[in-house]
């Protein structure tokens, strides 16, 4: 059973977060639609061992939900994100897009719209 069946997409970018936080990228990678551009060009491993290469100086410093807009299978869900990398503070606005496929919220696309600060 899929631990993320009955989530919200807000509750889905939370949860990517917290994958983050533990560095399991292919947590990160499941929570993908199979139409996005992730899944077109990485398989698990490539995505898993790319997440591993990014990720490796940062870390995951907290996130805010601002907005969730859902209009039937189609969701968009606006967030303020921090990140510690290399010993300093970045934040960012962002906005993911999700679909809905087989009853479970997937990340469809995402942007990361202006750093702050």
């Amino acid at each position: 059973m899929d631990n993320t069946e009955e989530l919200t997409p807000s509750e889905i970018i939370m949860f990517r977060a917290e994958c983050y936080k533990v560095g399991d990228g292919g947590g990160v990678f499941s929570l993908y639609s199979i139409k996005s551009d992730v899944r077109k060009i990485f398989t698990e491993k490539a995505f898993s061992d790319n997440f591993k290469l990014l990720t490796k100086d940062s870390e995951h410093a907290g996130i805010k939900i601002v907005s969730e807009n859902i209009k039937k299978s189609l969701a968009e869900v606006k967030y303020i994100e921090h990140f510690n990398e290399n010993g300093e503070l970045r934040t960012f606005y962002s906005k993911t897009f999700l679909i809905k496929e087989a009853d479970v919220w997937r990340i469809l696309k995402e942007k990361r719209e202006i750093k702050i600060g």
